[in-house]
């Protein structure tokens, strides 16, 4: 009687805090691509290569890009703030032009053989346009804002790339800057979401701004926030899981969708 109490209260040790999930229910977008995994990462992120493999070879439903804006108001599609980072080439983002990037490739990390170009953000969409159209794309706006417009005005620029695609039906803009999600909205119905802890000022500015939902490291569930953000029909999307622990630690009934770094983890928990 006391052994089969203890394996009772075994099974339920090991069971809390895991969930189960109903298969295809949660939309998956690979982060940059295949991901931020600087140790074993086959191709770099925010890259053809990388966007190319979660997209064709793993079918992921879409991608997480990160686009940031050059000095003259043009756009880049590029996570750091300094080329140096993971390029060849030298220079503050936002301190130069987009004709003297000029062409910049991914420096080899590691034991990564990176050779893949920085592109511009006109040249994602035609890609988007010719390859991608039927899959979901989230551009990730840097809001290291220090080139000389103002936010309305950088809105503006966006909103004259994203014209450009053939369909927004598949588009998300996300940023952690609600001013410029708010001026971007004011210009066309885009899709935009709060980059934010779940917090009560992230759901408040999600709400305040009129932007569609929120983007929010796993780690930061609120369930009674959640509810508000559910009730007002905004959309919640969960980033920061690196297995299937962290997978496993979250009730995904009412996620739209989640942004990995392990597509073949995440598409055995979430699809298969």
């Amino acid at each position: 009687m006391r052994l089969s109490f203890i394996i009772i209260i075994s099974i339920c040790i090991l069971c809390c805090g895991k969930h189960e999930i109903n298969k295809n229910t949660v939309l998956v977008f690979g982060h940059g691509g295949i991901g931020f995994d600087d140790l074993n990462g086959q191709f770099a992120p925010n890259s053809v290569a990388s966007i190319s493999k979660a997209l064709d070879f793993y079918d992921l439903d879409g991608v997480e890009v990160d686009v940031q804006f050059t000095k003259d108001g043009n756009l880049i599609v590029f996570h750091d703030d300094y080329l140096e980072n993971s390029t060849q080439c030298k220079g503050y983002i936002n301190s130069l032009n987009f004709d003297e990037i000029g062409k910049c490739y991914y420096r080899k990390q590691y034991s990564n053989n990176y050779n893949e170009e920085v592109i511009s953000f006109d040249s994602l969409i035609i890609l988007i346009n010719n390859h991608w159209k039927h899959k979901l794309f989230s551009f990730d706006v840097k809001n290291n804002f220090d080139v000389p417009y103002k936010v309305d005005s950088l809105a503006g620029f966006l909103n004259n790339k994203l014209k450009k695609l053939i369909s927004m039906d598949n588009i998300y803009v996300e940023c952690n800057d609600a001013n410029i999600l708010y001026a971007l909205k004011r210009r066309s119905n885009y899709e935009c979401l709060l980059v934010s802890s779940m917090d009560s000022v992230g759901v408040r500015d999600v709400s305040r701004f009129g932007l569609d939902g929120i983007v929010s490291n796993f780690e930061d569930v609120n369930d009674k926030l959640m509810k508000q953000l559910l009730d007002s029909s905004k959309k919640i999307i969960l980033h920061g899981q690196k297995n299937t622990r962290d997978y496993k630690s979250v009730d995904y009934k009412n996620i739209y969708g989640v942004q990995i770094d392990n597509p073949i983890a995440a598409m055995k928990y979430f699809k298969y």
